[in-house]
């Protein structure tokens, strides 16, 4: 287990935070793969193009994480929540909750794999609540 990683995950949704996409993707290793509760994707581009569609729906949008919790080997889970106010509507809409599971090497995010809830992203890596 490493603090390292958690401080890898902290510093790129500070800098998702900050610096929008741009500062987020630049903690992402090149062949970066992901697993939404919807989709997949592989590699910067293509999930910068899958990012960049999900912030469009929204006016002010927002990521705010909840929980950085260390795992066995190079795994972080993070517990977040993300919102803002639809574009099509112009109503606020309420908070999402999840977790994603994301493995960290040399510095980078690698690989991210989202669940529904903190207990099962736990379980997914050997950590019950």
């Amino acid at each position: 287990m490493s603090q390292d990683n958690v401080r890898v995950v902290e510093a790129a949704y500070e800098a998702l935070s900050q610096g929008g996409l741009d500062g987020f993707t630049e903690y992402w290793a090149d062949d970066i793969e992901w697993t939404t509760m919807r989709a997949s994707w592989s590699g910067k581009p293509a999930g910068r193009a899958y990012l960049q569609e999900l912030v469009d729906l929204f006016d002010d949008f927002r990521t705010e994480p909840i929980e950085v919790t260390d795992a066995p080997g190079d795994l972080v889970v993070l517990s977040l929540r993300y919102g803002g106010r639809s574009k099509l509507s112009g109503i606020a809409v309420p908070p999402e909750y999840f977790a994603i599971v994301l493995q960290i090497r040399d510095g980078m995010i690698t690989r991210g794999v989202e669940y529904g809830t903190r207990e099962e992203a736990l379980e997914a890596v050997g950590l019950r609540q």
